[in-house]
């Protein structure tokens, strides 16, 4: 196995509870692309049981072990592909688990037509299978589709892309760190990675109405995909992280 460009965290692979019906699962380092050059990039997935069933955000890699691990938590019942890049693990986790339903940001279903079962678009509108316990906003930049959830029994909001906030000191190659640095991912100012950041600067008022239903929501906690998560002055770091479209 390479080394990593990404000092993981740990556990990994193993669901690490947050908080009563929820838990992350901290995932291998991912390479994703930007200006040419192949990134390190740590995942992480969102997992909350909702009456007894488990729902899936962002899967990370597929595996018997973290599967097995799972189901003593209950049934998987809907996996989420939250945005337009993270999809790569959908299809597997549905061929594990035939019964559950796959959500899908929008411009995500041409390309799965192997599911078990139908694909669902994702939407500002909870589905009715999730609305009791998660809310949700949809941020449509053109080019690029993110949902925002929002876990109202932990005041818990997960964001995928929209909000990065990578640790300087897991970045292994100091050449890396400068990218990261200015392309904005790097903590503690981390914000929206410059790749998605550009292309949505005709679309500012989406990302500042979903900061301001962000801060209404009220959050104790912020789940990222990538780099560490938020528990501390949630409305300063919402400000911050946005303050690309609302400034």
């Amino acid at each position: 196995m390479s080394s990593p460009g990404y000092r993981p965290y740990q556990p990994q692979s193993q669901p690490l509870r947050l908080d009563e019906n929820l838990w992350i699962v901290d995932g291998p380092e991912v390479g994703y692309r930007l200006a040419g050059l192949t990134l390190p990039c740590p995942t992480r997935m969102t997992v909350i049981r909702i009456g007894g069933a488990l729902w899936l955000h962002s899967p990370c890699d597929f595996s018997a072990a973290l599967a097995a691990q799972l189901a003593a938590l209950g049934e998987i019942r809907w996996i989420v592909a939250p945005n337009s890049f993270h999809y790569t693990h959908i299809a597997d986790w549905a061929a594990a688990n035939p019964r559950a339903e796959c959500h899908l940001s929008p411009d995500l279903p041409p390309r799965f037509t192997t599911l078990p079962s139908p694909a669902h678009a994702l939407g500002d509108a909870a589905p009715a299978a999730w609305a009791e316990e998660i809310d949700q906003i949809q941020v449509d930049l053109g080019g690029f589709i993110e949902t925002i959830f929002f876990h109202r029994p932990t005041s818990t909001v997960i964001v995928t892309d929209l909000m990065q906030n990578f640790e300087a000191d897991r970045v292994v190659n100091p050449i890396t760190r400068l990218i990261l640095r200015a392309g904005g991912s790097i903590g503690p100012g981390g914000k929206t990675s410059i790749d998605i950041r550009l292309p949505a600067r005709r679309h500012r008022d989406r990302v500042r109405a979903a900061a301001v239903q962000m801060l209404a929501w009220a959050p104790k906690r912020i789940i990222l995909s990538h780099g560490k998560c938020y528990d501390a002055n949630i409305p300063a770091e919402i400000n911050r992280a946005f303050r690309w479209a609302t400034g």
